[in-house]
Order: C-alpha cells, then structure tokens, then sequence
C-alpha cells in the first residue's frame, strides 16, 4: 500500500467524493455530490491546504485499488476558529484493521508539519479511539448538526 496526493491519481477522485458525500453529507447542509466533486477538484494540491490523500493498494489485480482517504483541511468545523484540521478519514468496511487509517492520518500530520504548522485538529463522532491511540488528545464534545462529535488536537 502506498499513499500518495491525489493530484497523483486524479482517477480516484470520483471515488473519493462518493465515499466523502455518502459518509458526510448530511452533516453539510445544501451539499450535493457536485459540490463535493468541486471540493474535490480544488484540494488537488501537495505543498498547502487542502490536500487530499488517498491509499492505493499495489496489489489489487489489474490496477491499482483505492483502500482509503484523508485530507488537510483549513476549516472543517462551521463556526471554530482552530486550523488546519484533519478531515474526511475514510476507508471502507471490508479494509479496516489493517493500519490503513493510520498510515493516512500520519500522512496528514506530516503534510501539516511539512507546511509549516505545530498543531492540528479532528472531529470524529465514531472513532475517538483510533485517534486517541496515534496520540490525539480529546478536548470538548458537543453536539454539531444533530451529531455528537468528540473535537481532538495534536502537537506536531
């Protein structure tokens, strides 16, 4: 498994906004699968924010198969004023357990020290733990558009 930009595979940036959109939308009220290939589109970078990253698995037969994804993002929570944030981490059911999510987030936290900043930030609502396990430390929960979201923060 290598992960790389997505301004290296931009082939893979449908499946990203799909996974994005279905996993995420409702949290972005007004948000359609067209705006969220636009957002897409924009985070194709590598040296500022945002960026996307996605996992491709080498193995995968003929071809390379996206296994996961993850971005750097300068807002991601409505109303807060923290930045950069870790955002989007995804990797689909039949690939979980094997460090993918992991490898993605310390993708992230790298590009955010590579660009300059010392702490980053995530909301999560399903795995506090995963993030409390790469060293992520919990600051608040509340409630963010009908979601109980638990807001981390790391040091780089």
């Amino acid at each position: 498994m290598r992960i790389v930009p997505l301004v290296e595979r931009p082939d893979l940036a449908e499946q990203v906004s799909v996974w994005g959109f279905g996993e995420w939308g409702h949290l972005n009220p007004g948000q359609t699968l067209d705006l969220r290939r636009a957002e897409i589109q924009a985070s194709m970078n590598v040296d500022r924010v945002p960026i996307v990253f996605v996992a491709v698995d080498d193995g995968k037969g003929d071809g390379e198969g996206i296994v996961g994804t993850a971005s750097l993002v300068f807002d991601d929570l409505e109303g807060d004023p923290r930045n950069p944030w870790l955002a989007s981490v995804f990797v689909p059911a039949e690939h979980r357990r094997k460090g993918i999510a992991s490898a993605l987030v310390r993708s992230v936290e790298d590009a955010a020290r590579r660009i300059g900043y010392d702490r980053l930030y995530l909301f999560t609502s399903t795995a506090p733990t995963l993030y409390a396990g790469l060293g992520w430390r919990a600051l608040e929960q509340r409630d963010y558009r009908g979601e109980i979201i638990q807001v981390m923060d790391k040091s780089l």
